[in-house]
């Protein structure tokens, strides 16, 4: 089977397109009210940092997954250990993304629909996308980001007349412990969670610079979540904002500009569930391929649709409620820690060993 390889604008897209995934929707709540705009920046000093090992990775082995890379790495039985557990982590966050936007869907559209058919036609919709293929997943991304910028920017001028923009004040209100708290929870989710584009990294053409890739990608949605805790705190105030379940969504239901636009929350729902279907995708093509890898099957679309219904599976008995979903958040931001810093740490120290070692062979032979 022919590897199929994306854009560099492709792959940044779709980089950006998995940040605000779930995140938009929950409105990039940190608990620091009008100060998590300071959380967010200070989070970029974590994130910067962490994407660049990330990247690093993928440039000492270009056009390889990070599950070829482990076994290069780590030999067959580590190697698998690492796998499993990277594979884990993927179809664990696409069950939590799965819960996200069923809970999302059921709780302002549908309150009387069980969200088992609202997750199964998210799988249905995930599940052709990921089979499609990374070139068209690479594409819808393009056109999502497009759609999304577009409706965030309406949102932003139909939403001018009613903000306060007082309401960012007073600056630094909190203690450094809360906005500090704030910052690693936005790095935890969602910046760090782009471990699992690492898994696409085989998609990634050789000369496309990966630090291209990670830093614009992050820096892209870094500036699109920016732009929605801004909207969302000085539409809605700290207090609302912090209180709300979907502060994006509550901040889209007090627009109101005659009939035409008085349902417009409906638009941005749809907006979110666009970007949802994306960071869904990916976690769904992250595991599947993780899952050939453990069992050595060559095709990852044979396995989608099995791991998609796992996910959903799991998606389904993760939660007794939304308001326990938002409080896993806490748990999620220590769970991570060792899918999105320890394993990277290791396989990026690991290979900048072996890199070296290689390096150093050639020369030793080159003089004999």
């Amino acid at each position: 089977m022919k590897k199929q390889v994306i854009s560099l604008r492709q792959a940044i897209s779709t980089l950006a397109m998995f940040i605000t995934g779930s995140s938009v929707i929950l409105g990039g709540a940190t608990g620091a009210g009008q100060d998590s705009w300071i959380s967010l920046l200070f989070s970029m000093a974590l994130v910067i940092p962490t994407v660049l090992v990330y990247a690093r990775i993928m440039k000492l082995f270009p056009e390889k997954s990070i599950y070829e890379i482990i076994e290069i790495l780590f030999g067959r039985f580590v190697g698998k250990i690492i796998i499993i557990l990277l594979t884990w982590y993927a179809l664990h966050l696409a069950a939590l993304v799965f819960r996200n936007f069923s809970e999302f869907i059921e709780i302002v559209s549908m309150p009387e629909t069980p969200q088992l058919p609202i997750m199964l036609v998210l799988l249905l919709v995930t599940v052709y996308l990921a089979k499609s293929g990374i070139q068209t997943i690479g594409k819808w991304a393009i056109i999502v980001l497009f759609i999304l910028l577009t409706v965030l920017f309406l949102t932003v001028f139909l939403l001018l007349n009613q903000m306060d923009f007082t309401n960012i004040l007073p600056i630094m209100n909190h203690s450094t412990k809360t906005i500090l708290a704030g910052s690693y929870r936005l790095f935890s989710f969602p910046f760090a969670e782009t471990v699992l584009f690492l898994s696409l990294a085989d998609s990634i053409k050789k000369e496309d610079s990966p630090y291209k890739v990670y830093v614009y990608g992050v820096s892209l949605g870094a500036i699109i979540l920016l732009l929605v805790i801004l909207r969302n705190i000085e539409a809605l105030g700290p207090a609302l904002y912090e209180s709300s379940q979907f502060p994006s969504y509550t901040a889209a239901r007090i627009i109101n500009v005659g009939d035409f636009l008085a349902r417009v929350e409906g638009t941005i729902s749809m907006n979110f569930i666009l970007t949802g279907i994306t960071k869904i995708t990916i976690c769904l093509l992250a595991a599947s391929k993780g899952l050939c890898s453990l069992f050595q099957i060559k095709d990852y679309k044979k396995v989608v649709f099995p791991v998609g219904l796992t996910a959903m599976a799991l998606a389904s008995i993760i939660y007794k409620s939304a308001i326990q979903m938002l409080n896993f958040i806490k748990i999620y931001e220590i769970y991570a820690i060792l899918f999105q810093i320890v394993i990277p740490v290791l396989i990026w120290v690991g290979a900048e060993i072996k890199t070296r070692d290689e390096k150093k062979g050639k020369e030793e032979s080159t003089f004999q």
